[in-house]
């Protein structure tokens, strides 16, 4: 018998247990967007699928009523709204034919999945002799939190806090010297990144990536990347992966520029409320 739990301080993000194992999470981030996985070769799959999209949708339909939603340019240039949003990879048939039989339909939305071998040489990241990369630190909340802020205005409001970065980093999976950034002579933080370990499958991911609108277009976006790579071959992972919207062309070009090649497509599947 499976069973959903909420974690506290934490309404919108939903645990699914099989006894003491877990089998399922769903995570809802206002607006709109649905997140979830499924254990693979679960028996259970669609029934447990059709209570995640069922609770879902549920959120969703909580979060219009509240009044206060502000849909994310990204996702408004794709011409979404009243719709619960959710994704599922090109290469899943059973997440898709889940998703189908639920009422959603694909969009012409996705999200392009890349990756790139850490097992050759590496470029050396690249950038002018008043720049330095260094990895940020306790002492650099509010210019690490700026950085943020400014980079991703371009797509809207950032809800990013000194607050919410100090939590982050006192997540137990948190790398400070895979939180990487580009500082000028005066102290600024012109780009960054971070990086996410898995050691067990020795995979790296990044996320986030960001460069101030003001100096994009220099290379500085690529020097982070490239160093964070450096550092997560050095821990000893074979791949690194990153993923970007389909809309988001710099940083499609970005991550090409960096040697990344695309493995896949996580197309948005949405489903119009009542």
């Amino acid at each position: 018998m499976w069973s959903g739990y909420g974690l506290e301080h934490s309404d919108n993000l939903r645990l699914w247990f099989d006894a003491e194992d877990l089998i399922a999470y769903a995570c809802f981030e206002p607006p709109m967007s649905l997140e979830f996985d499924l254990m693979p070769g679960l028996a259970r799959y669609d029934p447990v699928g059709r209570e995640i999209l069922k609770w879902g949708e549920s959120y969703r339909q909580t979060s219009r009523q509240s009044g206060k939603e502000t849909v994310p340019k990204a996702l408004a240039m794709l011409g979404y709204e009243a719709v619960t949003l959710t994704m599922s990879l090109e290469s899943d048939v059973q997440r898709t034919s889940l998703l189908q039989r639920r009422g959603y339909a694909r969009s012409g939305g996705f999200d392009v999945l890349y990756r790139r071998s850490l097992e050759d040489l590496l470029p050396t990241p690249e950038h002018g002799p008043w720049l330095r990369l260094r990895d940020a630190t306790n002492a650099d909340l509010w210019e690490r939190v700026d950085v943020h802020r400014d980079a991703w205005s371009v797509w809207g409001l950032s809800a990013a806090t000194v607050e919410n970065y100090r939590r982050l980093r006192n997540a137990p999976i948190y790398d400070p010297e895979l939180d990487v950034v580009l500082e000028d002579d005066s102290g600024r933080f012109v780009a960054y990144c971070i990086g996410w370990l898995d050691m067990a499958n020795r995979f790296g991911h990044f996320e986030p990536v960001g460069c101030r609108p003001a100096f994009t277009g220099r290379g500085y976006a690529r020097a982070v990347v490239n160093e964070c790579m450096r550092r997560m071959q050095a821990r000893g992972m074979h791949t690194a992966l990153v993923s970007t919207a389909s809309v988001n062309q710099p940083a499609r070009a970005l991550y090409q520029s960096c040697g990344f090649v695309e493995a896949d497509r996580a197309y948005h599947y949405t489903k119009r409320g009542d």
